[in-house]
């Protein structure tokens, strides 16, 4: 019995030994960004979503801790080198313009001091209002190649997996821009809606027009994506206009001709 009694009484000294020690110290906060991935691209325009993890550290509201504790506080976020909120929730939603940006997170004390050593954790995202994932294409779809037109025109084409916006925005951002229309190899026009392109006044004789999609500073997309189509202008030619107007104009007249030989209020007596 003695024996045991020894045996307990060394345990609670080396254990009492051990915790007293400089050298045994808590295990330090830590800070890890779960969500977003580095580097990755957030499409359609939407917000993004960071999801964070700390351990060793007790978060709380801004302003609800008591004296500084290097082991409770909440966290500052930061965009672009900016501070732009603090909290205490473990999911933050930012909405962020088109581009590419810093987000950084900083654990602090409930007074807004820094913890010793710092603490902080970061990610680049790059947010666009076109898809994330996909390559951009374009097609004309209307007029076939070396059509008959008339000198004023228009031209049809369907796009994929890129997103019109006005120009002028920041460059190099994935799938968004808007359409240069080039006729004859000079730039004609910009279009930033989806939209036929429209020609006026072209002149007889063979001409190209080309529809290349670029980016917000007018960059071209690498690999270039562009179409085009040869067409013959000639004063005489009637069509003119795109198979949706044409449709639309062949109702209006059919309409007018019913009209004629069936006036309103007209019927047997």
């Amino acid at each position: 019995m003695r024996t045991a009694v020894l045996v307990l009484l060394g345990a609670l000294v080396v254990l009492i030994l051990g915790l007293s020690a400089p050298g045994v110290r808590a295990a330090p906060p830590t800070l890890a960004i779960l969500s977003p991935s580095n580097n990755a691209i957030i499409g359609n325009g939407t917000p993004v979503a960071v999801i964070f993890a700390v351990s060793n550290f007790n978060l709380t509201d801004p302003g609800t801790g008591g004296a500084p504790n290097p082991n409770e506080g909440h966290v500052e976020v930061s965009v672009d080198g900016a501070l732009h909120e603090t909290t205490s929730e473990e999911t933050i939603v930012l909405a962020l313009a088109s581009g590419t940006h810093a987000i950084g997170l900083r654990l602090v004390a409930d007074n807004g001091t820094g913890l010793n050593p710092e603490v902080t954790a970061a990610v680049t995202v790059t947010m666009t209002h076109g898809p994330a994932v996909g390559t951009p294409t374009i097609r004309i779809m209307f007029p076939l190649d070396g059509a008959q037109r008339g000198p004023d025109t228009a031209i049809s084409y369907e796009i994929s997996n890129f997103t019109l916006v006005p120009p002028d925005g920041p460059p190099n951002v994935p799938n968004e821009g808007h359409i240069e229309v080039l006729l004859d190899g000079s730039l004609y026009q910009e279009l930033t809606e989806y939209e036929p392109a429209h020609f006026s006044d072209v002149p007889d004789g063979d001409h190209i027009a080309t529809l290349r999609l670029v980016d917000n500073a007018h960059n071209p997309l690498s690999p270039d994506v562009s179409d085009s189509v040869h067409f013959h202008v000639t004063a005489g030619t009637i069509l003119d206009i795109s198979p949706g107007l044409a449709i639309t104009n062949l109702g209006l007249a059919a309409a007018i001709i019913a009209a004629l030989y069936y006036p309103v209020g007209k019927g047997k007596r």
